[in-house]
């Protein structure tokens, strides 16, 4: 294991302050250093002064979706790990393809925390190094 290694960035977009919470209190004792917005737009300038080893989005924020800032970072060419989540109201043969095409992972709400810890593990794992 290596020593002094500072922890995983993570940036958590959603417009739903429990599930906020829910990454928040699941993420951290495990060591992962949790900045939270609301705003879709808040996601992309956060993003552009760096740091972050993942981003966690909701389809639906404020400003700009979540589907804007993957395709946004993504026509970038930025392979940064992403964790799109969606409820039911989202159309899964929608997300599912965009998912697909923008080389993203999905984890669909309601989740459960276990849930949530296995996205994290295989989008901080499955990069290419």
């Amino acid at each position: 294991m290596r020593e002094n290694v500072p922890p995983s960035r993570i940036l958590v977009g959603d417009d739903e302050a429990q599930i906020c919470r829910l990454v928040r209190d699941t993420l951290k004792p495990s060591g992962f250093a949790i900045d939270i917005t609301r705003d879709g737009r808040e996601v992309l300038d956060r993003y552009q002064r760096g740091g972050y080893s993942l981003l966690i989005l909701d389809t639906m924020l404020v400003q700009a979706s979540g589907l804007e800032v993957v395709t946004t970072l993504r026509d970038r060419g930025d392979g940064i790990p992403i964790i799109l989540m969606f409820g039911p109201r989202t159309e899964p043969d929608r997300v599912e393809p965009f998912a697909f095409t923008y080389r993203v992972d999905l984890l669909r709400k309601p989740f459960g925390v276990g849930d949530l810890r296995s996205a994290v593990d295989r989008a901080l794992h499955s990069r290419p190094d």
